[in-house]
């Protein structure tokens, strides 16, 4: 009897030592597979922030100016410096579309690939502003009508002496950076009355910030 019962025990306490011994493994092997299941989550983390980093990176590298951040630009310039008039032209401007691109610029949509551009909407006042991005290998075409819509203007107001006309006409300028190109007829009217108009200082500011717009996207 004593015998029958030792060897009960001793079928008890291994059965214990297995069930314990399982039990171990099982957890080991949840703890294992919970620690893979993390680094590989981690991982694809890691994956998914270094391409979004390097698309972000790709876009910014790519990006380049615009006709209308140089206008916004050059906008911005004359509304820290007349800060009543708070903007290139004052006086009613009007947006240029395709078409006052073509009938006043004598500028087809296949020369260009990009512009932005204002004029007076008064018609005793000849403020134009108009910046163009030529296409491929049309470039002088673009600043050669740009050059004759200056002188058209220019025709057009000889006879307008009212609100700086005549001063602003002469000091006007088509200039170029790369492939782009302006024609720049603004200026803004001294409050003194009394004072002598000239408007090149106005025009060189302009000038200047359409040159560093675009030298700064380079």
């Amino acid at each position: 009897m004593k015998k029958f019962f030792a060897i009960l025990m001793s079928i008890i306490v291994a059965s214990a030592a297995l069930v314990s011994c399982g039990n171990d493994k099982g957890s080991s092997s949840d703890s294992s597979s919970s620690s893979s299941v993390s680094d590989t989550n981690t991982e694809s983390s890691g994956e998914e922030s270094s391409s979004t980093t390097s698309e972000e990176s790709s876009e910014e590298a790519s990006g380049e100016v615009t006709a209308a951040a140089i206008y916004d630009a050059i906008n911005a310039a004359f509304a820290e410096k007349y800060p009543d008039a708070g903007m290139v032209i004052p006086n009613m401007p009007m947006e240029v579309d395709e078409t006052t691109l073509k009938d006043k610029f004598g500028i087809s949509s296949d020369m260009v690939t990009d512009y932005k551009g204002e004029i007076a909407g008064m018609m005793t006042n000849c403020d134009m502003l108009l910046i163009v991005k030529a296409a491929e290998g049309k470039l002088e075409d673009v600043k050669a009508a740009l050059e004759q819509a200056k002188a058209d203007q220019t025709a057009q107001f000889e006879m307008y002496g009212v609100m700086g006309n005549i001063e602003r006409t002469q000091a006007a300028k088509v200039v170029t950076n790369g492939d782009y190109a302006a024609l720049i007829m603004v200026g803004i009217m001294p409050e003194d009355e009394t004072a002598t108009v000239d408007f090149t200082e106005d025009v060189q500011l302009a000038e200047d910030t359409f040159n560093a717009t675009i030298d700064a996207g380079k």
